[in-house]
């Protein structure tokens, strides 16, 4: 297989922890240039993984085939839609955008242009998340409980961005809960919650099986450890997903995501065959985030 020439809009702190070492990493995709609103930190950041610099958007669609964005969800939304009218495939980042709206809108510019998209929900990538939701296949799930809990919030974490200190847990780890906790248990058909998305969020789901389940999440606790979990009941006991806690563990994890998710990106471009995980599930999520927001009152 050709590596797949991949461009990057972004080169913040996430797009130096996956998605630069990610796509420089090869033989499935290469590193065909960084575009960033700051050009010293796409400067920096396309020198360390051997690419370079582009001056405009518009240059970065001339040497590549597909764009990877590690930026905020309002500028993926807007900047993906004409990377897709023109051609680009799309390797999108959680949430896919700010609003349902702006989701749709993208969604259906990528159906127009006939492009593969992809979202970057690292969870199902990784070793751990594979396993765990391959053993819930058969799993008979009565109740389940899910929680993200960090200090992304605070002032000495790099992902402390100003979306995130605006719109909170809801829209920043929402998704990535939500997406496991369907992908293990099944479609949520009804959601009601309480809380501050600035503080603490707590959400009761029902989902299409008859199961409940419970989310909590916040991203203000200056906790040693993050808490990433996902663990089910049922008749037999029980079965959990946690993300590794140390950084050293959580590092390799991660890195065997990225591995995973740039093979099977580069292969569904390859076919032209958008995955399961394409922009219709990122705009799915949103959905999910959007009725939880307004359940919040």
């Amino acid at each position: 297989m050709r590596g797949v020439a991949v461009g990057l809009v972004g080169a913040g702190p996430w797009a130096g922890m996956l998605h630069a070492p990610m796509l420089a990493g090869g033989p499935e995709t290469t590193l065909a240039g960084v575009w960033a609103r700051r050009p010293e930190a796409a400067r920096a950041l396309a020198e360390a993984h051997g690419s370079r610099a582009v001056g405009s958007l518009e240059e970065l669609w001339d040497v590549c085939e597909a764009v990877a964005f590690a930026v905020p969800p309002d500028v993926q939304a807007e900047v993906a839609t004409a990377a897709a009218r023109a051609g680009k495939h799309l390797l999108l980042d959680k949430p896919v955008a700010l609003t349902v709206a702006a989701a749709e809108g993208l969604a259906a510019a990528v159906g127009e242009a006939g492009v593969v998209s992809q979202m970057v929900l690292t969870n199902r990538y990784g070793p751990r998340g594979r396993a765990f939701l391959a053993e819930a296949e058969g799993f008979e799930v009565v109740g389940a409980r899910c929680a993200s809990l960090s200090g992304a919030l605070l002032d000495q974490s790099p992902f402390s961005t100003p979306w995130r200190r605006r719109h909170g847990a809801l829209l920043d780890v929402g998704p990535h809960l939500f997406d496991l906790l369907e992908g293990a248990v099944g479609p949520i058909e009804e959601l009601s919650g309480r809380g501050d998305p600035l503080r603490w969020v707590s959400l009761t789901c029902r989902h299409a099986g008859g199961q409940v389940s419970e989310l909590s999440m916040s991203l203000t606790l200056p906790l040693a450890e993050t808490v990433f979990e996902c663990v089910l009941y049922g008749p037999s006991g029980s079965l959990g997903y946690r993300r590794p806690p140390d950084r050293a563990s959580a590092a390799v994890e991660l890195e065997a995501a990225g591995a995973t998710l740039r093979r099977e990106f580069a292969a569904a471009v390859a076919s032209g065959i958008p995955p399961a995980l394409d922009v219709n599930r990122g705009l799915r999520l949103q959905r999910l985030i959007d009725a939880a927001t307004r359940s919040l009152g």
